[in-house]
């Protein structure tokens, strides 16, 4: 049974707020760079504040939302600035035009666009900006094995959507003012406790591996093919687009 996508991190929530990637600098530069100035900004489906934090600390009054009660919770504990209330991106409970950017962080393929559309249009001030971005596995022989093995084992992983659906759907938004697109490379070393805790902390993991002993053994194997001195690189690519509501 397909799981509320509003519940789907509960069960990683820890692992989420542990082992989830942070984004570059340069996306955080672009950001603000493309939205120009303006201070109030909302996260929307902020989880565990990822994004919330890297905007709170250029100075940033950064509000994030999300639905999931598990997911802030770890926000609120790791601090950083922000501040946190329990909403939707179509019901956020923030006041009319109170907002200069809203932000989505991994997260605007959960979204229903119409009604998340019609509050961005609501909350955000005329000719203000919104930012969709994701991280997503680079091009190497251990991500490509990776993808494999997810393949071989997740039927959720198989099913969901993907980013670049939501990129399509993002460039056809109607009554933009604006539409532009940027790409930012980066990399982390993983050991194997990280590059596990990564996986796990993924919702088609949580809730789509039905042998896991038969995908740990497999994932336990392709580190051990890929690693040096214990540890392996983990290739990404920043995706962000941003469009300009009028």
């Amino acid at each position: 049974m397909r799981v509320d996508p509003r519940e789907r991190f509960t069960k990683a929530a820890e692992l989420y707020a542990r082992y989830r990637p942070s984004y570059p600098d340069a996306a955080v530069d672009w950001i603000l760079a493309t939205a120009g100035p303006g201070a109030a900004v909302v996260d929307l489906g902020c989880g565990t504040g990822i994004a919330s934090r890297l905007l709170a600390a250029r100075g940033l009054d950064v509000v994030g939302i999300d639905p999931n009660q598990d997911m802030l919770a770890h926000a609120r504990a790791a601090g950083g600035g922000p501040r946190y209330l329990h909403g939707e991106a179509s019901a956020t409970g923030l006041p009319d035009a109170s907002v200069d950017l809203a932000v989505a962080a991994q997260a605007f393929h959960w979204f229903d666009f119409p009604a998340t559309f019609a509050e961005l249009r609501r909350i955000l001030r005329r000719d203000r900006w919104v930012v969709a971005l994701w991280n997503q596995r680079g091009v190497s022989p251990l991500t490509d094995a990776y993808e494999q093995v997810l393949l071989a084992h997740s039927g959720e992983y198989r099913e969901l959507a993907t980013h670049a659906d939501t990129i399509a759907r993002l460039r056809a938004v109607a009554g933009t003012r604006a539409v532009t697109e940027a790409e930012f490379a980066h990399v982390e070393v993983l050991d194997w406790e990280r590059f596990w805790g990564r996986t796990e902390s993924s919702s088609y993991v949580a809730h789509g591996i039905d042998d896991r002993d038969a995908f740990a053994r497999e994932l336990r194997a392709l580190f051990a093919r890929h690693a040096d001195d214990g540890k392996v690189v983990w290739p990404y690519q920043t995706e962000l687009i941003a469009l300009q509501l009028m």
